[in-house]
């Protein structure tokens, strides 16, 4: 009886020296692997205190078609291109809170013409409760607030498609959860998140706007508020390359018109887009990485058929 007491205590703690060495194992594959960030997955804030983040982007709208009210896609003629450069800048005060700004460039040309200026500016406050750790149950946890700022112009348009900004300031709310874990010993980072925004003034609008109404108007709108889910995952490939996909479900309710001939154009009018992101990332050392890709709209309602192209620099200065 003592033989087999010996044996299954023998069998339990080999059993154990095992599970400690693959964790061991690993926790040293996900420390060792250089990620990016995938190309849609909200930053959620800089690791520790002293640590400046900057990350340039540079995307390019197409438009393929239009999603109508049913989720029939249906195809629309070459129209506006919109180029996009925007860069985060995120700084730690303290190993759980962090400041990002994003200002950023638009270029839109249709028709032989080309517009280039300043879009609206956004703010966000990083706060991280729960650091999480190298495993998939332990995930961090970041909450963020933020104000977008409305340096884009919205009105007096030669074209509605000329504007880069809402007109006004927009608040933003968002949780997300970080985990790192393996699989056969390739390091995943894996983000999910949720977002909602909403509008804090009301705007007042003249002419052409890029909120579609046409030259004389003279008026005000509320913009309107928007949601969004979204899962992203990175895995890595060896230590300096990743494969990276997003996938998410925007909402948006569309903004409530009021004017001299018109009250409540497009009130009430609710879109949905589903995306898609795949990227590949190439991180020459754990401060510099680069991801290419392209952000596909699979379905919709009420909305544009999109591909973006875009490609992200993610430096990181201690």
């Amino acid at each position: 009886m003592s033989c087999v007491r010996q044996l299954c205590v023998a069998i339990l703690l080999a059993s154990a020296g095992e599970a400690a060495a693959q964790q061991s194992d690993s926790e040293a594959a996900i420390r060792a692997q250089y990620f990016t960030g995938t190309l849609l997955s909200p930053s959620p804030g800089v690791p520790r205190k002293g640590i400046l983040g900057v990350e340039p982007y540079l995307i390019d709208k197409r438009g393929i078609g239009v999603f109508d009210a049913n989720g029939i896609l249906h195809s629309a003629p070459v129209g506006v291109e919109q180029m996009r450069s925007y860069t985060s800048v995120n700084y730690g005060f303290s190993d759980s809170v962090s400041l990002q700004a994003i200002p950023a460039v638009a270029h839109v040309s249709h028709d032989g013409d080309v517009q280039t200026g300043l879009a609206d500016l956004p703010v966000k406050l990083h706060y991280r409760p729960i650091a999480g750790a190298l495993d998939f149950w332990h995930p961090s946890l970041t909450t963020t607030f933020g104000i977008t700022f409305p340096l884009g112009k919205f009105e007096h348009l030669q074209h509605s498609a000329d504007g880069f900004g809402t007109g006004a300031s927009m608040a933003m709310e968002e949780v997300e959860l970080q985990q790192r874990f393996t699989t056969w010993l390739h390091p995943h980072r894996l983000r999910m998140w949720a977002r909602v925004s909403q509008p804090l003034n009301e705007v007042s609008l003249h002419g052409v706007s890029s909120y579609g109404t046409a030259q004389g108007f003279l008026g005000s709108v509320v913009p309107g508020s928007s949601a969004e889910l979204g899962i992203g995952d990175e895995v890595g490939i060896d230590q300096q390359w990743a494969l990276a996909l997003d996938i998410l479900q925007d909402f948006a309710k569309g903004p409530h018109l009021r004017g001299q001939s018109v009250t409540g154009a497009m009130p009430d009018i609710e879109g949905s887009v589903f995306w898609v992101a795949p990227g590949i990332e190439y991180n020459p050392t754990e401060h510099i990485g680069i991801i290419a890709g392209v952000e596909i709209s699979m379905a919709g309602r009420n909305t544009p058929s999109q591909v973006i192209p875009q490609i992200a620099v993610n430096m990181f200065f201690e």
